[in-house]
């Protein structure tokens, strides 16, 4: 037996997480620290301390996910939410209504339905509403209560809710009181939510971009948790790219306006396969009207005059970190002198895309991402975020391009997993395990929707 196998096996029974793959690689560099940590190489003496320290359990736990979030994840989600369905709900049964984020990570997710119902509520969303955020990684949700942030948390952000929810912290921004007063966190075990009473009933179950952490038989436990938390007609909203895959006959899937959710007193929706694929083209190739109140990033209308010429490597840096503050119109000035003067520089072309894509320019992304690629075809991270453009609606879906660059990102970090793909002046912006983690969840469930039918 593998000197893993009780480590996966604990895991999975205490939290349901699946370990396989390259996530096994981050159970082991969590093993070797708690190894170090406590002085023993005994996995029983080792369980058996997880098992009976909370805080250790809590940094254990928190090595074995990607809290990979960002603030508006998925928007049209989040307006149809807002703008459609909490009115409704409203209207039929009076508030206040519950919302929980289920894998709440950071915070990042219960805080965009936090300004968006206060800019289409204002100060009554808060009597309205009440919102809690779970997780059972307590540094994360140590994080989420302190609601400080920077880099590219902010990378989907309106600039003008920038500016009315944060204050800048250093090289950080803090979230504004009436937020963190107003969203609650909780510890929250998916597979155990009994264990760290949650509250509810829920009128909203938001149960999105988390599943990819499970297998489907875990998938199918949880949604019976999560369905006794339900009220009744509330419903459970999955992420874009996860709903057929949690279509498991625990809720019915409904359909409306597009939007996929599931509710446990409803008709199922016949054909979901076909369904599904017709609907995320029409609904996620291009916004069909722009967010009610709550305006998303767009293309930047003036950019500074460049900053006189210097060190191609020391302008690449600045770029980044420029970036990762979400000043887009400074990224774009550093780079627009070494893209005149080598339009083939792949550290340049990679940051431009990021900035096309967080401007929402995805074809100008891609077509970035697509020259970096051309110059350098070992640069894993533009592979990664070529398929992210499609996987996420930005561009019209092609799912054998899609699986082609995950495939590209699995290949290259598998032969070299501390790749710098071609990169010389900047890091990637995501970990190389990271990527190749993500990569292998996305398509492997790219795989099973195709089998599916």
């Amino acid at each position: 037996m593998s000197s893993l196998a009780p480590f996966k096996q604990w895991v999975h029974q205490r939290c349901g997480l699946h370990l396989e793959g390259l996530a096994e690689a981050r159970l082991i560099r969590a093993v070797d620290t708690l190894k170090t940590e406590l002085g023993t190489q005994d996995s029983d003496v080792l369980l058996a301390h997880l098992t009976q320290d909370n805080t250790l359990f809590d940094r254990f736990i928190s090595q074995l996910t990607v809290n990979e979030t960002y603030f508006f994840r998925e928007p049209e989600a989040i307006h149809w939410l807002v703008e459609n369905h909490l009115p409704r709900r409203l209207a039929d049964k009076g508030g206040p209504l519950r919302l929980l984020s289920a894998g709440c990570s950071s915070g990042e997710e219960p805080y965009s339905v936090a300004m968006a119902l206060l800019e289409r509520y204002g100060d009554r969303a808060r009597t309205l509403f009440h919102i809690t955020g779970g997780d059972v990684d307590q540094q994360v949700l140590n994080k989420a209560q302190v609601g400080l942030y920077s880099g590219m948390a902010f990378r989907a952000l309106h600039p003008s809710l920038k500016a009315r929810f944060f204050t800048p912290k250093g090289r950080s921004f803090q979230l504004v009181d009436a937020l963190r007063q107003w969203v609650s966190f909780r510890s929250l075990n998916l597979l155990a939510p009994c264990e760290s009473p949650i509250g509810g009933p829920f009128d909203v179950i938001l149960f999105r971009n988390v599943s990819i952490y499970f297998d489907e038989a875990t998938r199918r436990q949880i949604q019976r948790q999560l369905k006794q938390l339900l009220a009744p007609k509330g419903i459970l909203l999955c992420g874009v790219t996860e709903t057929l895959g949690n279509d498991l006959g625990v809720l019915s899937l409904v359909d409306d306006q597009g939007i996929f959710y599931f509710q446990a007193d409803s008709t199922a929706l016949p054909a979901m396969t076909e369904t599904l694929t017709e609907h995320r083209a029409q609904a996620l190739t291009g916004p069909d009207e722009p967010l009610h109140a709550m305006p998303l990033p767009g293309a930047q209308t003036q950019v500074p005059p460049p900053p006189p010429q210097s060190d191609p490597t020391a302008l690449l840096q600045q770029a980044l970190e420029q970036l990762n503050q979400n000043r887009f119109n400074e990224t774009q000035a550093l780079l627009a002198p070494l893209l005149a003067d080598d339009p083939w520089n792949v550290d340049a072309l990679l940051l431009a895309g990021l900035v096309a894509r967080w401007q929402q320019q995805p074809q100008q992304a891609f077509d970035c991402f697509k020259r970096a690629l051309y110059v350098a075809p070992e640069c894993w991270p533009a592979h990664f975020y070529q398929a992210e453009l499609l996987r996420q609606g930005e561009l019209p879906d092609n799912p054998t391009q899609r699986q082609r660059g995950y495939a590209a990102v699995i290949r290259l970090l598998d032969a070299s997993p501390t790749s710098s793909g071609g990169l010389k002046a900047i890091p990637p912006p995501l970990p190389p395990g990271d990527a190749c983690f993500l990569a292998k969840r996305y398509a492997a469930e790219q795989t099973a929707t195709q089998g599916v039918g």
